[in-house]
């Protein structure tokens, strides 16, 4: 049994669990940091307009380095209320700073002086450009520096900052509602990713259960039509199929040893009636003809033997070997050949010759128990069997095995192929073996092979082979 720590679905879902958070991870501290850059450009830009508005002001005033104190106040005079408490400071270069926070900045100054090597406020201390400064009183101040210029030299400097404290403010905030959203989409994560493992691992776990119960011996365990066309549901197509042959297997198998058992019983059961007979037989003529029936059935059991280890091997790869040959020398061999089956009337029709890729040996067996099977069904003097041969235009060779007999009762034509199926109504197959080879043959050459009743009587049989190739 599979543990839980090691299932398929728990490594699969923690998997998509990993997977989901660390994309979530990375995308709420990408758009935290986002956010975070957004808002400092904001506050950088309204900074340098600022800068901007004061230059354009300047520019509009008759500005020196003596008159640039006043120019400042005028300037703060006219600026609107700012809610963030933005800090301005213009510093002459010989001169106090001039500042909408005079307090402030003295305070900032009296408690630098009062530090080693602190002499201004950081904010009046900030170097050009944009910079950071932090303070006792201000706190953290994003500052903006630029000099101030009249007549091509610099008179001041233009300092303007903002506190960070509200920026930083949002930014707790923005962080922890981020850290309340991953924390639900980690949940809501966790969740589907229980879902789509236990969806996809759904007929996984249905296969093992159905090889488990196979395992214990019930053959008939399917998976079913598979209700998906991925991946997951060809593979269990594909293990359906494999059941099935796993389960024909055993049933050849099983099949094979009942037939063995039961059909071989009667010839052994008779060699040894025989041979009771033959040892207390003093009469040497009797005992010549009970040898005589002892060979003929072990011959019967030879026969008997061979036609079920061609049904025992029908799902072997080596049953047919293909060979291109001649059908004209085929056919040829066959005429010749058939006289020795049996005292019959016999007519082999054919059509021009060509090659055909097919195992010549075992299209051989098939024709010689198709025509077998007619023979016992005819009788010597009046029996006629006809063979034809002809070629398709399906690049195929059809042959047929007609025969004057009492043909094939319509009852009886469903499990005329069938293994030990003998027909009744006068036809006889000896062992009911020569037309289930037939048809084991024909398709392990990729043909079929089925009966007719053809006008006038009697019986007739149709197999087609594939590979046919016109010509010489």
């Amino acid at each position: 049994m599979i543990g839980r720590l090691g299932g398929l679905r728990l490594q699969l879902g923690l998997a998509i669990f990993g997977v989901s958070l660390g994309v979530l991870i990375v995308s709420l501290l990408v758009l935290q940091g986002s956010i975070a850059s957004d808002l400092r450009g904001r506050v950088d830009g309204q900074l340098r307009d600022q800068a901007a508005e004061f230059e354009r002001y300047a520019a509009s005033q008759p500005l020196t380095p003596d008159s640039l104190p006043d120019v400042a106040k005028r300037f703060l005079d006219t600026q609107r209320y700012h809610a963030a408490s933005r800090i301005f400071a213009i510093s002459p270069t010989n001169g106090r700073p001039v500042t909408n926070e005079p307090e402030l900045l003295e305070r900032e100054r009296a408690e630098a002086e009062g530090q080693p090597g602190g002499e201004a406020s950081p904010l009046l201390s900030a170097e050009e450009g944009f910079s950071t400064v932090a303070g006792q009183e201000t706190g953290r101040l994003r500052v903006y520096t630029v000099p101030i210029q009249a007549r091509g030299q610099t008179v001041g400097m233009f300092r303007v900052a903002d506190p960070l404290t509200p920026l930083e403010d949002v930014q707790s905030e923005l962080s922890e509602g981020l850290l309340w959203i991953g924390l639900l989409a980690m949940a809501a994560s966790l969740l589907a990713a229980a879902a789509v493992a236990a969806f996809v691992t759904r007929p996984i776990r249905r296969m093992a259960s159905v090889a488990r119960a196979v395992g214990e011996g019930d053959l008939d365990k399917r998976m079913g039509k598979p209700h998906r066309n991925d991946e997951i549901g060809l593979l269990a197509g594909r293990f359906d199929q494999m059941l099935d042959r796993l389960q024909l297997a055993f049933t050849r198998q099983r099949d094979f040893v009942s037939d063995a058992s039961h059909e071989l019983r009667t010839p052994l059961t008779v060699m040894r009636g025989q041979l009771e007979l033959l040892a207390d037989e003093p009469d040497r003529d009797v005992r010549g003809a009970n040898i005589t029936v002892i060979v003929r059935e072990v011959d019967h059991m030879a026969r008997l033997v061979d036609d079920m280890l061609t049904l025992a091997g029908a799902d072997t790869r080596s049953l047919v070997v293909a060979v291109s040959f001649s059908l004209g020398d085929f056919i040829e061999d066959l005429r010749r050949d058939l006289p020795l089956l049996g005292s019959r009337e016999y007519e082999v029709t054919t059509s021009p010759g060509g090659t055909l890729t097919a195992d010549p040996e075992r299209l051989n067996q098939v024709l010689r128990n198709l025509v077998r099977n007619a023979v016992e069904a005819t009788e010597p003097t009046t029996g006629r069997i006809t063979v034809e041969v002809r070629p398709t235009a399906q690049k195929a060779v059809r042959f047929s095995v007609r025969d004057n007999g009492p043909g094939i009762p319509p009852a009886e034509a469903e499990r005329i192929f069938d293994r030990f199926h003998r027909v009744r109504a006068g036809r006889s197959d000896g062992a009911g073996l020569g037309l289930a080879i037939a048809r084991v043959l024909v398709e392990a050459h990729g043909g079929r092979i089925w009966s007719e009743a053809p006008d006038g009587g009697g019986a007739m049989f149709v197999f087609e082979i594939p590979g046919y190739e016109p010509g010489g």
